[in-house]
């Protein structure tokens, strides 16, 4: 009657003699779609564009020079902390972008490592170089001590004393005598002083102890004590000392400098910094001398443990260390 047909096309949607909404919809939707699409890809190639005309970060040219220093023994290990320094700062100040931070930093680290690490072999070499040499035989300037009358022993012993070159040695002589190094100090040293602090900084350097010895010729105590050097008693007693003699009629006036006591030897006694004795005893703390009675009293006396005297330790006014 007046009720409108509705179309049995394909999509089911509409009416007869009406505009089909479904169509209509769907050509809105595509229209959109398109405009859209055609809208945002131009956007992707303008960013896209953007990002590739940026200007790329150059490189610190300082902080590639840090690291190269490294290679250029210690003066470039310095100049690798001062140029990985530098980088730093002028990449952190730069108006523009810079790159090479990181490299600056590994040039500032490595330079203070390899600083150090020169620093401290450049010393090991300058101290081993320094006291090798006194492991040979001490050559010194020939400038001879005129040998000084003692003024602790009497006139007829000092008329006694052989002049220097008898049985002292022109320069100092050093040799191994099993465990233990055997020192002569020459008549030609400087002073005593001086070539017992080179004597120390020998031992020091090889782990040994200094024990310096006082003597004279004839003493016949002396000679008993050299002689028992090689025997195994002794040997065991004196593993790893030093020991430094020195004659009382060449050096007397030295002793006396050194407040190392004189009026009784053989004497042994154990140098303080100084050089000024710490401890000391004579050949009075054992009977005969033979090695069953030396080695006891100077095997414990180096180490610290001889206590049981029969005579204490005194030391000169303004020296040593009274026990």
């Amino acid at each position: 009657m007046g009720s409108a047909q509705i179309s049995s096309g394909q999509d089911g949607c509409g009416v007869d003699g009406e505009p089909d909404p479904c169509r209509l919809f769907n050509a809105t939707s595509f229209n959109a779609t398109s405009e859209e699409s055609s809208a945002t890809m131009p956007a992707v190639d303008r960013e896209g564009d953007a990002l590739s005309s940026l200007p790329r970060a150059q490189t610190s040219s300082m902080s590639i020079l840090s690291v190269v220093a490294l290679f250029l023994g210690p003066v470039g290990a310095v100049a690798a902390m001062v140029l990985g320094w530098a980088a730093r700062r002028e990449i952190d100040e730069a108006p523009a972008p810079r790159g090479g931070r990181r490299l600056a930093t590994v040039g500032l680290v490595l330079g203070a490592v390899f600083t150090t690490g020169w620093g401290a072999a450049l010393a090991l070499g300058a101290w081993a170089w320094t006291y090798d040499r006194g492991t040979l035989v001490a050559v010194h300037e020939p400038e001879p001590t005129a040998p000084a009358t003692s003024t602790q022993i009497t006139a007829q012993a000092a008329a006694a004393a052989p002049s220097p070159g008898g049985s002292v040695p022109q320069k100092t002589t050093v040799k191994r005598v099993g465990e233990l190094t055997l020192v002569d100090v020459g008549i030609d040293v400087r002073t005593l002083g001086e070539e017992l602090a080179r004597q120390r900084a020998t031992a020091y350097a090889v782990g040994e102890k200094v024990l310096v010895m006082t003597t004279r010729d004839p003493c016949e105590p002396c000679r008993g004590v050299e002689r028992s050097l090689s025997e195994a008693l002794m040997q065991t007693a004196l593993r790893g000392v030093r020991l430094v003699r020195v004659d009382i009629d060449v050096f007397q006036e030295d002793l006396e400098e050194l407040k190392i006591p004189s009026r009784r030897y053989p004497g042994f006694f154990l140098p303080a910094l100084d050089l000024t004795p710490q401890d000391g005893v004579d050949g009075g703390e054992w009977d005969d001398d033979v090695p069953e009675n030396i080695a006891p009293v100077l095997g414990a006396f180096v180490r610290g443990q001889f206590t049981m005297r029969r005579e204490p330790w005194k030391p000169l006014p303004g020296s040593g260390v009274r026990l």
